[in-house]
C-alpha cells in the first residue's frame, strides 16, 4: 500500500470531497482545495466503489494498492465480487484509490479502477 498527498499535481491534504458521481465504468470526484480552489478527479475502467458518505468530509492523504485477485479475494467478499464481475477482455491492473479522511485516518470513499486523470478548474 502507498499513500500519497498528491493526485497528479493536486494537493488532497485538508481538501474536501464536494461531490461524488458514480457511473457504469468511470467515476468523478469534485474537490476543494486547502487554499479554495477546485479540482476534478476522473476515474476510469471503474469495477467498484465503497462510500462512506465522504461528501463534505476533509481529506488527509490516498492510499493506493494494486489488487491482486487471488489474496484479496480471499480476504474480502466485496473484491472478490467485482473482480468475478469485471467486463471480459479488460486486461488492464485495477487500483484501489482509498480516500482517507484526516478525522478518522480511515477510508471514506474507495474507488477501484484502472486509472484516474485529475484536473484543476475555476468552477464546478
Amino acid at each position: 500500500m502507498t499513500q500519497q498527498l498528491f493526485i497528479g499535481d493536486i494537493s488532497l491534504s485538508d481538501g474536501t470531497i464536494e461531490s461524488v458521481l458514480l457511473l457504469e465504468s468511470a467515476a468523478r470526484i469534485e474537490f476543494r482545495l486547502w487554499d479554495g480552489s477546485k479540482a476534478i478527479f476522473r476515474f476510469k475502467g471503474v469495477i467498484g466503489s465503497r462510500d462512506r458518505n465522504a461528501v463534505g468530509q476533509e481529506l488527509e492523504a490516498l492510499d493506493t494498492y494494486e489488487l491482486l485477485p487471488i489474496t484479496m479475494a480471499k480476504a474480502d467478499p466485496f473484491i472478490q465480487e467485482i473482480l468475478e464481475d469485471r467486463p471480459e477482455g479488460r486486461q488492464a491492473e485495477i487500483t484501489c484509490y482509498a480516500f482517507i479522511s484526516s478525522l478518522t485516518m480511515r477510508p471514506i470513499l474507495e474507488i477501484y479502477a484502472e486509472e484516474v486523470e485529475s484536473e484543476r478548474t475555476s468552477a464546478f
